[in-house]
């Protein structure tokens, strides 16, 4: 693959250009329309506040994905910039630790995406995504996977913020353990205790409200931003080969990853994981340049006989139950058929498509 001759032409496109600005803008709006529909609901009766919660976490989670791009540093050209937005939006906003999700996603997630034992976004406990793992564990998961697991998975991704904070907690405590009191931990564990004053405790001395009420507040929010979550990342990998192996990093990427076609007023909610493909390859292109660098990946991937998936954003969502349905039966492949390795792609430390 002339992978030399592609960063050229990106390059050469101007996709690389950063929009701060509007994208700060973006964020702005956002939230302040998740702030919007919180306060219609808590003015309303507990009917309307329920049916505003999707609503409410639909905008937020689009928010914290702005989030996600300043954690690549695709924001700014300033990298304070960039750790300012992530740890604002991760660990304040969203309770997410930045550490943790730095390690999951950036690294290992980018690094080896759908490989069994590398890849934590497959491994979805007590489910399982392939007949490798599948073997692996006790008879009751077995009969969960066999008989619950298609119609259980979505659901239980309205679990996913809260088990990441138990993973955020866990990790943050590591670090402290390993590394002592660093700047990276001060800043994580700060914002992260942020996140529950600023949902917990301000509310109940600020609005007189009980501490139930927030909590299931809290809860309820959280829950749907989870579900959401799913939604967003879940369609661009389940569905596609589990690989216990491969040969080529770069061809990983392409055979495991997928754009998700989609309405343009929808695109711009999802903050540029629409285009996933182009994502894992380059993650430090801004997410207003990745429609064009689509274009450009797409063209390359043709002349160079390497697949470019694609696949309807709601035709995704139902592969993504079909797959969680027969996951336990399928064995995950052995082996990419090519081999002449090129550096990885996207994953850090080694960032080797930039």
């Amino acid at each position: 693959m002339d992978l030399q001759a592609l960063r050229h032409e990106l390059r050469d496109a101007g996709v690389y250009n950063r929009h701060e600005f509007r994208t700060w803008a973006k964020c702005f709006i956002l939230l302040s329309c998740m702030l919007a529909v919180i306060t219609v609901q808590l003015q309303s009766e507990l009917w309307l506040t329920c049916a505003l919660m999707p609503v409410a976490a639909f905008f937020g989670t689009a928010g914290v994905m702005i989030g996600h791009e300043g954690g690549h540093g695709a924001l700014s050209t300033s990298a304070l910039r960039n750790t300012v937005c992530y740890h604002l939006l991760f660990p304040l906003f969203g309770g997410l630790g930045a550490n943790l999700w730095r390690w999951k996603h950036n690294q290992q997630h980018h690094g080896h995406p759908n490989v069994e034992g590398s890849d934590p976004d497959i491994a979805l406990w007590p489910m399982t995504t392939s007949q490798d793992t599948y073997d692996e564990c006790g008879p009751a998961r077995r009969w969960f996977q066999r008989n619950l697991q298609g119609k259980a998975f979505w659901p239980l991704t309205s679990f996913m913020t809260q088990f990441l904070r138990i993973k955020s907690t866990r990790f943050l405590i590591g670090m402290l353990l390993k590394d002592g009191i660093t700047k990276a931990f001060v800043a994580d564990a700060a914002c992260f205790a942020g996140h529950f004053v600023i949902w917990m405790v301000l509310p109940v001395f600020l609005l007189d409200a009980s501490v139930g009420n927030v909590v299931l507040f809290w809860f309820g929010l959280w829950a749907c931003v989870g579900f959401m979550l799913a939604m967003v990342f879940a369609p661009a990998h389940m569905g596609l080969d589990i690989v216990r192996d491969h040969d080529d990093p770069w061809l990983l990427q392409l055979e495991t990853t997928r754009n998700l076609l989609m309405p343009r007023w929808l695109s711009f909610f999802f903050i540029g994981l629409d285009y996933q493909v182009e994502h894992h390859l380059f993650p430090k292109i801004p997410h207003q340049n990745l429609p064009k660098a689509s274009k450009i990946v797409k063209a390359w991937a043709a002349r160079e006989g390497v697949p470019y998936q694609e696949i309807g954003y709601f035709s995704s969502l139902v592969d993504v139950t079909r797959f969680m349905h027969d996951a336990w039966r399928r064995p995950a492949r052995v082996n990419s058929p090519v081999t002449a390795p090129t550096p990885v792609p996207g994953a850090e430390p080694l960032p080797a498509a930039e």
